[in-house]
């Protein structure tokens, strides 16, 4: 490879990044890039084709990172595909905007205006898009993070929809404005899942089992639970995943991914279990803990240890420690108060009055507990 040859290479490099890693032979021919230099960089593997006239830059990172590696790999090939009047929608937008997703597509997933044709080897999902509904990230035109989060709630049933929505609404994406662009589409197929998928969504949730395991279990009849609730009882301070107020019962998701990163507890099995003796024998509570291959193959074994503690709760009253609090902390960017379920100095009449009144309300009318 000659110098000059080194020169072209690091240029067509340095514009592919910047359209987010790909691009497609149109493009590399703006830039003069010849057939000839095409055909050089994919056998010195500068670049590798992922279909007819669309290239990518080869992945750098740590291997063993499988998630980011997955979308690092679909949204250079969605940036290779760009073009005018296409937009990256759905999953595909979802992953440009750091969202977790359900699962990485198999193709790239674009909006296109409603008479456009079809796209081989891309999904293609036709509808009006208004311009103020299109951001750009990395150079790839896709859908504001509102209308992303709709489309998802439109298309997948709402425990794997959950997954994005509660992150949007964690990142900061407005709950009434996805509420008006549903609205706004009418009658549309899907539209009443969507809408339950919008009513359920959470921006405490904070980890893709959370959202996904709360929607399943609210799917099966369970009462909506609060999400990551804090206990504080003297120095010791301890996170639910869920919490049933009134029914003294949390909800553990124990994925693996929850332990994942920086701060991650260099022993989270031990942890999870001085956490759980904790909850147990100091504070009476009853803990239904649950695993990602739990809800991946149906939530049916989670919601009868669930059922089980709801009917240990009809035959005993939960009465905290005098000394307990129970708080929700807003989730980061939110300009929401704390919200106290029991402050200390609570009086245990008063709190087992309001219990008994949240029991009765649901056990014999079925009310949900949550927000």
């Amino acid at each position: 490879m000659t110098p000059s040859h080194d020169a072209q290479y690091s240029l067509v490099v340095q514009h592919m990044l910047a359209c987010g890693g790909g691009a497609s032979h149109t493009q590399l021919a703006s830039w003069g890039v010849e057939s000839a230099d095409v055909a050089r960089m994919l056998r010195r593997g500068v670049i590798r084709r992922t279909r007819r006239g669309y290239y990518v830059l080869p992945l750098t990172g740590d291997p063993s990172d499988r998630w980011q590696r997955e979308r690092s790999a679909h949204l250079r090939e969605v940036s290779a595909i760009a073009t005018s009047g296409t937009v990256t929608g759905l999953r595909s937008a979802a992953l440009a905007w750091d969202l977790p997703v359900s699962s990485v597509p198999k193709r790239p997933e674009v909006v296109r205006p409603q008479r456009s044709g079809s796209w081989p080897g891309v999904r293609v999902v036709r509808r009006h898009l208004p311009s103020h509904h299109i951001a750009v990230i990395n150079g790839i035109p896709v859908t504001s993070i509102e209308w992303t989060a709709v489309d998802i709630a439109l298309d997948l049933p709402t425990p794997l929809a959950l997954i994005t929505v509660d992150a949007a609404l964690r990142r900061g994406a407005s709950q009434p404005q996805m509420l008006r662009i549903l609205s706004d589409r009418g009658s549309v197929r899907g539209c009443r899942e969507a809408r339950q998928t919008l009513d359920w969504a959470d921006g405490h949730s904070e980890s893709p089992l959370e959202s996904r395991g709360r929607g399943e279990l609210m799917l099966q009849g369970v009462p909506r639970p609060w999400s990551n609730v804090s206990l504080r009882l003297g120095a010791v301070e301890f996170r639910t995943d869920h919490w049933w107020d009134g029914l003294g019962i949390t909800g553990e998701a124990d994925g693996r991914g929850k332990y994942d990163g920086p701060t991650a507890p260099t022993d989270p099995v031990w942890t999870e279990k001085l956490r759980q003796e904790w909850l147990e024998e100091e504070l009476g509570i009853l803990v239904v803990r649950y695993v990602d291959r739990e809800i991946h193959r149906g939530p049916v074994e989670v919601e009868a240890r669930w059922r089980r503690r709801e009917a240990r709760r009809t035959h005993q009253l939960w009465v905290p420690p005098s000394a307990l609090e129970i708080f929700q902390r807003p989730f980061p960017g939110s300009s929401d108060p704390i919200r106290w379920f029991r402050h200390r100095d609570e009086g245990e009449a008063h709190f087992e009055d309001r219990i008994g009144r949240q029991m009765c309300l649901t056990f014999l009318s079925g009310m949900e507990l949550g927000p």
